[in-house]
Formats: C-alpha cells, sequence, structure tokens
C-alpha cells in the first residue's frame, strides 16, 4: 500500500468525550501507542494526558514493514494501540497480535460518518463478529484533471483511454495499483484476485493505456513538475487529496474526482494490541481522536479523508473500493515491467 509521509494531522478537542470528562480517571497509567508521524502530535498527546490523568508514550513508524518488525518482535507486548490500514490489519488478527475493540467503550463510533457506522460493512475491520479496528483515516485514488482542458469533468477512469487526451496524462508507475483500477474500469467485481484470464485482458488494455500516457510518475512532486512542464489534462492521482493541495498550493487550476467505477482506497484504524495492558484506556485515545474538530483539523492539515465529518476525498455516494492484499505482488509487478517495455 502506498505511503508517502502521508502523515500530518489531528488537532484539538472540541470537547472531552463522555468516556474521559473523569479528569485523572487513568492517573499514574501508561499508553503506549505506535502511529504515523502526525497521528499522534504534542498537542493531542497533552491534550489526551491532561483529560486522563495518563502518560502517552508515542513510537512514530515510517513504513508497514516497521509496524510489522515491531509487533512481530515483541509478539504484541510492547503496545497497546496502533495504527494500521485494513490490508496490512489481516496479518496481524491472523498472527493473534489483536484484542477486539469493545465498542461500547467508544461512544464517538456512533457520531461518525454514515458508510463508517455499521462497521460490519467496513472491509476489514471485523473478524469472526468481532471488531479487530476502529477506522480514522482514509483517502481515494481518483482523477486529477485541469479544468481549463477537461469539459464536462471527467466521470470514469475510461478517460485516460480517450484519444484526444493522449499524449496529455500521467499515470502512477505501478503495476499492483494499475492492475486494480484498471480491473475496476473492465468492471471486473474483485480487482485484487485476479484470475489469468483476468490478468491477461488488463495486460492488453494497459498496453493501450501506455500509447495515451505522457509518463508515468513515482512521488507527488514529480508529479507537479511534469504537470507544469507539459501540456497535462489528466493525471491518476495515486497520491489522492495529498497530491491535489500540492498542486493547488502550486497554482494549478484543477479539481478532483473520484470516478462511478470506484476508486481505490486506504484506510487506516486504530487497533489494540495482544499485549494491551489497560483496554478502557486504549479505548479512551481511540474516542478521543474520534471528534468533530480533530477530524475537521486533520483533514485541513494533510488534505486526508476523516471519519467524522465529510471532506474533498470522498462524496457521500462516491464508491469505494479499499486496498486489499493482491493476488500475486510479484507477477503484477513482472507484467507491468513487460508493459512498460512495449514499443
Amino acid at each position: 500500500m502506498l505511503k508517502l509521509n502521508r502523515r500530518k494531522a489531528l488537532g484539538l478537542a472540541l470537547a472531552a468525550p463522555a468516556i474521559l470528562r473523569t479528569t485523572n480517571a487513568f492517573a499514574a497509567k501508561e499508553l503506549r501507542v505506535m502511529a504515523w508521524q502526525g497521528y499522534a502530535d504534542d498537542d493531542w498527546v497533552k491534550e489526551f494526558q491532561d483529560q486522563t490523568g495518563a502518560t502517552a508514550n508515542v513510537v512514530f513508524i515510517g513504513t508497514d514493514d516497521e509496524i510489522w518488525a515491531k509487533m512481530k518482535g515483541s509478539e504484541g507486548k510492547d503496545f497497546d494501540v496502533f495504527a494500521v490500514n485494513t490490508a496490512q490489519l489481516q496479518r496481524y488478527i491472523d498472527g493473534g497480535l489483536t484484542t477486539p475493540h469493545d465498542v461500547s467503550k467508544i461512544p464517538n463510533q456512533k457520531a461518525v460518518l454514515p458508510r463508517f457506522q455499521d462497521l460490519s460493512k467496513v472491509k476489514g475491520v471485523m473478524r469472526d463478529g468481532k471488531v479487530h479496528a476502529i477506522p480514522f483515516c482514509f483517502d481515494s485514488i481518483g482523477i486529477i484533471y485541469d479544468k481549463d482542458k477537461v469539459n464536462p469533468a471527467p466521470d470514469s477512469f475510461e478517460s485516460f483511454w480517450d484519444p484526444k487526451y493522449k499524449g496529455k496524462i500521467l499515470a502512477y508507475d505501478n503495476g499492483e495499483h494499475n492492475f486494480s483500477f484498471t480491473a475496476l474500469t473492465l468492471g471486473i467485481e474483485d480487482p485484487f484476485h485476479l484470475t489469468p484470464e483476468q490478468m491477461a485482458k488488463i495486460k492488453e488494455k494497459l498496453i493501450a493505456l501506455k500509447g495515451n500516457v505522457l509518463s508515468f510518475y513515482t512521488t507527488p512532486d514529480e508529479a507537479l513538475q511534469l504537470y507544469k512542464s507539459n501540456d497535462i489534462a489528466l493525471i491518476w492521482a495515486n497520491y489522492g487529496q495529498q497530491q491535489v493541495k500540492a498542486m493547488k498550493d502550486a497554482g494549478a487550476n484543477i479539481a478532483y474526482v473520484n470516478p462511478k467505477e470506484g476508486a481505490l482506497a486506504w484506510l487506516d484504524t486504530w487497533a489494540m494490541t495482544s499485549g494491551v495492558q489497560d483496554q478502557d484506556l486504549a479505548a479512551a485515545w481511540v474516542n478521543f481522536l474520534l471528534q468533530k474538530k480533530i477530524g475537521e483539523q486533520l483533514s485541513l492539515r494533510t488534505g486526508f479523508g476523516n471519519t467524522v465529518v465529510e471532506t474533498g476525498s470522498a462524496g457521500a455516494n462516491d464508491k469505494l473500493v479499499w486496498l486489499d492484499f493482491v493476488e500475486d505482488a510479484t507477477k503484477r509487478s513482472d507484467m507491468w515491467n513487460e508493459i512498460k517495455a512495449q514499443p
């Protein structure tokens, strides 16, 4: 799953949630947190500590592999709560490294956006009827378009194959995601577990896409520079709102849309470890973060969607397809290299 320093978030609490109203309710307690940079800023930690009387010790991580190494190395005993995306979460559940949440201890979960209220409908957070993670932050991977060059606004991935945009498209250099979004374009319901026949069909479609693309990029900065130096109409926005914000800050007259086929999307959650020392304190931490003002400031600072208030990442009716492990990442990478090698 994509990770490009996409964490710079959180803000101040609007008001103390019910679970925290008793001052020093957890005096002398310690909460051990593992989080992406920005998910536990100093002001947030101070606010939480002031309200609970507990000490929150935060360890920041930079990659999914680092989370796994720290969790697996201690068998979950070194931390109480950790931030993890839904696709990665599955191996922690499989490894017995999580403790299910008691959602009744997280009352703010009742006030989240409708798409996140019924956790049984949020792919990846539940297993065998138990809630293993609480949704917190997300972003979609949609289409950026230049408003001066694309009218009307695109509503489908098929725009990338439109001959009128030949040589005016930027796409992302990644076989795993490109096979997934092309699968959605072809109407394949599960873009993460493809048959050999589906892979072959997608390969043909991606070869055709290559003929329309000016360049493939790997970072938002690279995409921005290519946009500024060339006649670009459409960009497959692998970095979502982070990319949108950077381009708008640079003065680009662009807009963003999630296509009707569905947009790939990542979802970060808060999970409790198998070694959690105080489940009530861990629940208090998650509940503290699920506040309206925190959600608003999270999105303001990063551009990412939050689970409490609506943002530009996705409208209420936008279809999001949460990222999952794929059937064979190596095969996708090899096929993608074959596609790029096509004349």
